[in-house]
Protein backbone atom coordinates (compact mmCIF):
# COMPACT_ATOMS: atom_id res chain seq x y z
CA UNK A 1 0.00 0.00 0.00
CA UNK A 2 1.13 2.92 -0.87
CA UNK A 3 1.55 6.30 1.32
CA UNK A 4 -0.59 9.60 0.46
CA UNK A 5 1.13 12.17 2.91
CA UNK A 6 -1.20 13.26 5.45
CA UNK A 7 -0.27 16.98 4.51
CA UNK A 8 -1.04 17.06 1.05
CA UNK A 9 -4.81 17.89 0.66
CA UNK A 10 -5.84 17.65 -2.71
CA UNK A 11 -7.42 15.14 -4.51
CA UNK A 12 -6.08 14.65 -8.32
CA UNK A 13 -8.96 12.36 -10.41
CA UNK A 14 -6.96 9.30 -12.41
CA UNK A 15 -8.99 11.21 -15.32
CA UNK A 16 -6.82 14.41 -14.91
CA UNK A 17 -3.75 12.26 -15.80
CA UNK A 18 -2.09 12.98 -19.53
CA UNK A 19 -2.59 10.14 -21.69
CA UNK A 20 -0.34 12.06 -24.44
CA UNK A 21 1.47 14.29 -24.79
CA UNK A 22 0.54 18.25 -26.13
CA UNK A 23 0.05 18.81 -30.03
CA UNK A 24 3.59 20.52 -29.52
CA UNK A 25 6.07 20.40 -27.13
CA UNK A 26 6.02 24.10 -26.23
CA UNK A 27 2.30 24.25 -25.90
CA UNK A 28 1.55 22.70 -22.75
CA UNK A 29 0.41 24.81 -19.73
CA UNK A 30 2.56 27.04 -17.94
CA UNK A 31 2.17 27.53 -13.98
CA UNK A 32 4.09 30.23 -11.80
CA UNK A 33 4.68 29.31 -7.99
CA UNK A 34 6.24 32.71 -6.37
CA UNK A 35 7.54 31.21 -3.22
CA UNK A 36 8.54 34.91 -2.17
CA UNK A 37 4.56 36.43 -1.55
CA UNK A 38 2.69 32.77 -1.69
CA UNK A 39 1.09 33.35 -4.88
CA UNK A 40 0.22 30.81 -7.42
CA UNK A 41 -0.99 31.78 -11.24
CA UNK A 42 -1.67 30.67 -14.90
CA UNK A 43 0.91 32.40 -17.21
CA UNK A 44 -0.14 30.79 -20.18
CA UNK A 45 1.70 28.10 -22.20
CA UNK A 46 5.06 26.64 -21.06
CA UNK A 47 6.99 29.40 -23.78
CA UNK A 48 6.35 31.92 -21.61
CA UNK A 49 8.69 30.70 -19.26
CA UNK A 50 11.22 32.96 -21.20
CA UNK A 51 10.25 36.23 -19.65
CA UNK A 52 10.31 34.75 -15.83
CA UNK A 53 14.30 33.48 -16.37
CA UNK A 54 15.79 36.34 -17.75
CA UNK A 55 19.65 36.11 -17.34
CA UNK A 56 19.57 32.61 -15.22
CA UNK A 57 22.10 29.85 -15.57
CA UNK A 58 19.84 26.77 -16.87
CA UNK A 59 20.55 23.15 -15.94
CA UNK A 60 18.87 20.24 -17.28
CA UNK A 61 19.54 16.59 -17.90
CA UNK A 62 20.94 15.39 -21.04
CA UNK A 63 20.03 11.48 -20.18
CA UNK A 64 18.37 9.69 -23.10
CA UNK A 65 15.82 7.12 -22.21
CA UNK A 66 16.21 3.46 -23.26
CA UNK A 67 13.50 0.96 -25.39
CA UNK A 68 13.45 -0.45 -22.34
CA UNK A 69 10.01 -1.99 -22.80
CA UNK A 70 10.01 -5.36 -24.87
CA UNK A 71 7.20 -7.49 -25.32
CA UNK A 72 8.06 -11.32 -24.62
CA UNK A 73 6.48 -15.07 -25.04
CA UNK A 74 6.21 -17.70 -21.83
CA UNK A 75 6.54 -21.27 -23.33
CA UNK A 76 2.78 -22.09 -23.80
CA UNK A 77 3.02 -18.51 -26.25
CA UNK A 78 1.67 -16.16 -22.95
CA UNK A 79 2.72 -12.79 -23.69
CA UNK A 80 4.74 -10.71 -20.83
CA UNK A 81 6.04 -7.28 -20.55
CA UNK A 82 9.26 -6.81 -19.86
CA UNK A 83 11.26 -4.05 -18.29
CA UNK A 84 14.64 -4.00 -18.83
CA UNK A 85 16.13 -2.18 -16.17
CA UNK A 86 19.97 -2.72 -17.25
CA UNK A 87 20.59 0.35 -18.76
CA UNK A 88 24.46 0.33 -18.91
CA UNK A 89 24.24 -2.27 -21.47
CA UNK A 90 27.07 -1.59 -23.72
CA UNK A 91 29.53 -3.94 -22.41
CA UNK A 92 26.47 -7.04 -22.10
CA UNK A 93 27.13 -9.63 -25.28
CA UNK A 94 25.15 -13.00 -25.37
CA UNK A 95 25.44 -15.09 -22.53
CA UNK A 96 25.14 -11.71 -20.11
CA UNK A 97 23.07 -11.02 -16.89
CA UNK A 98 20.60 -8.55 -17.11
CA UNK A 99 17.88 -7.05 -14.70
CA UNK A 100 13.89 -6.86 -15.33
CA UNK A 101 10.57 -6.58 -14.35
CA UNK A 102 7.81 -8.73 -15.91
CA UNK A 103 4.00 -8.17 -15.98
CA UNK A 104 2.11 -10.36 -15.63
CA UNK A 105 4.19 -11.60 -12.64
CA UNK A 106 2.50 -14.93 -11.88
CA UNK A 107 3.77 -18.27 -12.67
CA UNK A 108 7.40 -17.35 -13.49
CA UNK A 109 10.19 -19.34 -12.23
CA UNK A 110 13.98 -19.62 -11.99
CA UNK A 111 15.06 -21.41 -15.38
CA UNK A 112 11.91 -20.26 -17.30
CA UNK A 113 12.81 -19.29 -20.56
CA UNK A 114 11.20 -16.51 -22.26
CA UNK A 115 11.06 -15.62 -25.94
CA UNK A 116 12.24 -12.63 -27.10
CA UNK A 117 11.72 -10.33 -30.62
CA UNK A 118 14.55 -11.53 -33.32
CA UNK A 119 15.67 -15.24 -31.60
CA UNK A 120 16.80 -13.47 -28.60
CA UNK A 121 15.70 -15.26 -25.14
CA UNK A 122 15.85 -14.58 -21.62
CA UNK A 123 16.54 -17.29 -18.89
CA UNK A 124 15.34 -16.74 -15.50
CA UNK A 125 17.59 -16.86 -13.00
CA UNK A 126 15.74 -15.58 -9.72
CA UNK A 127 14.02 -12.50 -8.18
CA UNK A 128 15.03 -10.11 -5.52
CA UNK A 129 12.62 -9.00 -2.59
CA UNK A 130 11.42 -5.89 -5.14
CA UNK A 131 10.29 -8.25 -7.70
CA UNK A 132 12.94 -7.70 -10.17
CA UNK A 133 14.42 -10.95 -11.85
CA UNK A 134 18.14 -11.44 -12.86
CA UNK A 135 18.32 -13.28 -16.19
CA UNK A 136 20.73 -14.40 -18.86
CA UNK A 137 19.76 -12.90 -21.93
CA UNK A 138 20.78 -14.27 -25.39
CA UNK A 139 20.68 -13.23 -28.76
CA UNK A 140 19.47 -14.89 -31.48
CA UNK A 141 22.51 -15.09 -33.57
CA UNK A 142 24.71 -15.41 -30.95
CA UNK A 143 26.45 -12.05 -31.93
CA UNK A 144 24.34 -9.22 -31.26
CA UNK A 145 25.05 -6.99 -28.20
CA UNK A 146 22.67 -6.45 -25.70
CA UNK A 147 22.38 -2.61 -26.49
CA UNK A 148 22.08 -2.52 -29.82
CA UNK A 149 19.37 -5.48 -29.86
CA UNK A 150 17.46 -3.51 -27.15
CA UNK A 151 17.67 -0.15 -29.19
CA UNK A 152 16.13 -2.46 -32.61
CA UNK A 153 13.16 -4.02 -30.84
CA UNK A 154 11.82 -1.80 -27.64
CA UNK A 155 9.94 0.29 -26.95
CA UNK A 156 9.32 3.55 -24.51
CA UNK A 157 9.06 2.56 -20.96
CA UNK A 158 5.80 4.95 -20.28
CA UNK A 159 5.43 5.11 -16.56
CA UNK A 160 2.15 2.79 -15.43
CA UNK A 161 -0.18 5.50 -14.96
CA UNK A 162 -0.33 5.95 -18.90
CA UNK A 163 -3.08 3.22 -19.57
CA UNK A 164 -2.10 2.45 -23.08
CA UNK A 165 0.26 1.14 -24.95
CA UNK A 166 3.89 2.92 -26.55
CA UNK A 167 3.06 4.22 -30.02
CA UNK A 168 5.16 5.60 -32.49
CA UNK A 169 5.05 9.66 -31.22
CA UNK A 170 6.53 8.14 -28.21
CA UNK A 171 9.59 7.30 -29.55
CA UNK A 172 10.36 11.42 -30.01
CA UNK A 173 7.94 13.00 -27.43
CA UNK A 174 8.94 11.11 -24.11
CA UNK A 175 12.61 12.02 -25.01
CA UNK A 176 14.06 15.12 -24.77
CA UNK A 177 14.98 17.29 -27.60
CA UNK A 178 18.57 17.41 -25.74
CA UNK A 179 18.56 14.11 -24.92
CA UNK A 180 22.71 12.10 -25.72
CA UNK A 181 23.79 10.37 -23.40
CA UNK A 182 21.79 6.80 -23.09
CA UNK A 183 20.75 4.91 -19.61
CA UNK A 184 17.70 5.91 -18.35
CA UNK A 185 14.57 4.13 -17.77
CA UNK A 186 12.27 6.51 -17.65
CA UNK A 187 12.00 10.23 -19.28
CA UNK A 188 13.22 13.80 -17.04
CA UNK A 189 9.95 15.17 -18.03
CA UNK A 190 9.98 18.89 -17.21
CA UNK A 191 12.38 18.71 -20.20
CA UNK A 192 10.15 17.36 -22.26
CA UNK A 193 8.42 20.56 -23.17
CA UNK A 194 10.96 22.36 -24.57
CA UNK A 195 12.22 22.83 -28.39
CA UNK A 196 15.17 24.21 -29.89
CA UNK A 197 13.49 27.96 -30.52
CA UNK A 198 12.53 27.71 -27.64
CA UNK A 199 16.04 27.68 -26.41
CA UNK A 200 17.25 29.84 -28.90
CA UNK A 201 14.76 32.84 -27.19
CA UNK A 202 16.72 31.79 -23.77
CA UNK A 203 20.07 32.29 -24.73
CA UNK A 204 18.62 35.54 -26.44
CA UNK A 205 17.41 36.57 -23.05
CA UNK A 206 20.98 36.39 -21.63
CA UNK A 207 20.32 32.26 -20.07
CA UNK A 208 23.12 30.05 -20.41
CA UNK A 209 22.25 26.71 -20.47
CA UNK A 210 24.76 24.09 -18.42
CA UNK A 211 24.21 20.47 -18.93
CA UNK A 212 24.78 17.35 -16.59
CA UNK A 213 23.51 13.70 -17.03
CA UNK A 214 21.57 11.92 -13.97
CA UNK A 215 20.40 8.13 -15.58
CA UNK A 216 16.52 7.65 -14.05
CA UNK A 217 16.52 4.27 -13.17
CA UNK A 218 13.64 2.13 -11.27
CA UNK A 219 13.10 3.97 -8.41
CA UNK A 220 11.46 6.97 -10.06
CA UNK A 221 8.59 4.03 -10.51
CA UNK A 222 8.56 2.98 -6.60
CA UNK A 223 5.78 4.88 -4.09
CA UNK A 224 6.74 5.64 -0.66
CA UNK A 225 5.01 3.02 1.54
CA UNK A 226 6.36 3.71 4.97
CA UNK A 227 4.58 5.76 7.07
CA UNK A 228 8.05 6.68 8.67
CA UNK A 229 9.79 8.96 5.40
CA UNK A 230 13.50 7.75 7.14
CA UNK A 231 12.49 4.54 6.50
CA UNK A 232 11.98 4.51 2.45
CA UNK A 233 15.19 3.14 0.82
CA UNK A 234 16.43 5.39 -2.51
CA UNK A 235 17.11 3.46 -5.34
CA UNK A 236 20.92 4.67 -6.22
CA UNK A 237 20.81 6.68 -9.89
CA UNK A 238 24.50 7.36 -11.27
CA UNK A 239 24.82 11.07 -12.67
CA UNK A 240 27.76 12.61 -14.17
CA UNK A 241 28.43 16.38 -13.53
CA UNK A 242 31.14 17.84 -16.42
CA UNK A 243 33.66 19.65 -14.85
CA UNK A 244 32.36 22.92 -17.31
CA UNK A 245 29.37 22.98 -15.55
CA UNK A 246 30.34 22.70 -12.20
CA UNK A 247 32.64 25.80 -12.99
CA UNK A 248 29.97 27.63 -14.40
CA UNK A 249 27.36 27.03 -11.31
CA UNK A 250 30.06 28.21 -8.68
CA UNK A 251 30.72 31.06 -10.82
CA UNK A 252 26.90 32.12 -10.67
CA UNK A 253 26.60 31.36 -7.34
CA UNK A 254 29.53 33.41 -6.06
CA UNK A 255 28.11 36.12 -8.61
CA UNK A 256 24.66 36.10 -7.17
CA UNK A 257 23.62 34.71 -10.94
CA UNK A 258 20.00 32.85 -10.20
CA UNK A 259 20.65 29.11 -11.08
CA UNK A 260 17.35 27.69 -12.68
CA UNK A 261 16.98 23.30 -12.65
CA UNK A 262 14.99 21.49 -14.88
CA UNK A 263 13.59 19.18 -13.28
CA UNK A 264 13.90 17.02 -9.91
CA UNK A 265 16.68 14.19 -11.31
CA UNK A 266 19.02 17.65 -11.52
CA UNK A 267 18.21 18.62 -8.06
CA UNK A 268 18.95 15.50 -7.07
CA UNK A 269 22.43 15.09 -8.93
CA UNK A 270 23.26 18.92 -7.51
CA UNK A 271 22.38 18.52 -4.16
CA UNK A 272 23.95 14.99 -3.62
CA UNK A 273 26.96 16.41 -4.97
CA UNK A 274 27.00 19.36 -2.89
CA UNK A 275 26.52 17.47 -0.30
CA UNK A 276 29.58 16.24 -0.25
CA UNK A 277 31.55 18.94 -1.57
CA UNK A 278 31.25 22.70 -2.37
CA UNK A 279 32.07 24.44 -3.74
CA UNK A 280 30.67 22.19 -6.93
CA UNK A 281 33.65 19.69 -8.67
CA UNK A 282 33.11 17.63 -11.93
CA UNK A 283 32.85 14.04 -11.97
CA UNK A 284 30.88 10.92 -11.53
CA UNK A 285 28.84 9.86 -8.46
CA UNK A 286 25.81 7.73 -7.07
CA UNK A 287 22.98 9.54 -5.79
CA UNK A 288 20.73 7.85 -2.94
CA UNK A 289 19.74 11.47 -1.81
CA UNK A 290 16.43 11.44 -0.42
CA UNK A 291 14.87 15.27 -0.21
CA UNK A 292 11.95 15.63 2.06
CA UNK A 293 10.86 18.44 4.25
CA UNK A 294 12.91 19.63 6.31
CA UNK A 295 16.03 20.32 3.69
CA UNK A 296 18.11 22.84 3.08
CA UNK A 297 19.16 23.69 -0.33
CA UNK A 298 22.64 24.21 -1.52
CA UNK A 299 22.51 25.31 -4.94
CA UNK A 300 18.88 25.21 -6.28
CA UNK A 301 17.32 28.82 -6.94
CA UNK A 302 14.44 28.15 -9.13
CA UNK A 303 12.79 24.46 -10.01
CA UNK A 304 10.86 24.01 -13.32
CA UNK A 305 9.26 20.64 -13.00
CA UNK A 306 6.08 18.87 -13.38
CA UNK A 307 3.47 17.57 -11.32
CA UNK A 308 4.09 14.73 -9.66
CA UNK A 309 2.30 11.32 -7.76
CA UNK A 310 1.15 12.16 -4.35
CA UNK A 311 2.86 8.97 -3.17
CA UNK A 312 6.19 9.69 -4.94
CA UNK A 313 9.47 10.75 -3.42
CA UNK A 314 9.15 13.57 -5.88
CA UNK A 315 6.19 15.50 -4.65
CA UNK A 316 8.46 15.09 -1.27
CA UNK A 317 10.91 16.86 -2.92
CA UNK A 318 8.76 19.71 -4.38
CA UNK A 319 7.53 20.39 -0.84
CA UNK A 320 10.94 20.73 0.94
CA UNK A 321 11.57 23.31 -1.70
CA UNK A 322 8.46 24.76 -1.43
CA UNK A 323 6.55 24.15 1.81
CA UNK A 324 3.03 22.44 2.07
CA UNK A 325 0.95 25.07 1.90
CA UNK A 326 1.98 26.59 -1.02
CA UNK A 327 2.27 23.11 -2.71
CA UNK A 328 -1.17 22.47 -1.70
CA UNK A 329 -2.01 25.63 -3.75
CA UNK A 330 -0.30 25.35 -6.51
CA UNK A 331 -2.18 21.88 -7.27
CA UNK A 332 -5.23 23.33 -6.28
CA UNK A 333 -4.77 26.21 -8.88
CA UNK A 334 -3.32 23.57 -11.00
CA UNK A 335 -6.73 21.74 -11.02
CA UNK A 336 -8.80 24.75 -11.06
CA UNK A 337 -7.31 25.85 -14.14
CA UNK A 338 -7.53 22.17 -16.29
CA UNK A 339 -4.31 21.33 -15.97
CA UNK A 340 -3.04 18.01 -16.93
CA UNK A 341 -1.12 16.06 -14.57
CA UNK A 342 2.50 14.20 -14.72
CA UNK A 343 5.05 12.91 -17.49
CA UNK A 344 2.93 14.08 -20.11
CA UNK A 345 1.50 17.55 -18.27
CA UNK A 346 1.80 20.46 -17.78
CA UNK A 347 4.55 21.89 -15.61
CA UNK A 348 4.96 24.62 -12.91
CA UNK A 349 7.93 26.99 -12.40
CA UNK A 350 8.84 27.67 -9.13
CA UNK A 351 10.44 31.09 -8.43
Amino acid sequence: MSRIPPEFEVIVPEYRTAQYPADKRDSSRLLLVDRGNGLVEDIGTFRSLVEQVDGDLIVVNETRVLPANVTGHRPGGGEVSLLFLTTDGSSIDSGGEVSVLIKPGRRLRPELRISLPAGAALRLLGKDSEGRWRGIWSSGDGDESFLPWLERHGAPPLPPYIKRKPEALDVQRYQTTYARRAGSVAAPTAGLHFTRRLFNELEARRCDIVKLTLDVGLGTFIPIRTDELARHRMHEERYHIPAQTAESINHARLSGRRVTVVGTTVVRALEDAANEKLPLTGGERVADLFIHPPYNFKVVDRLLTNFHRPDSTLLQLVAAFIGWDLLNLAYQTALDEGYRFYSYGDAMLII
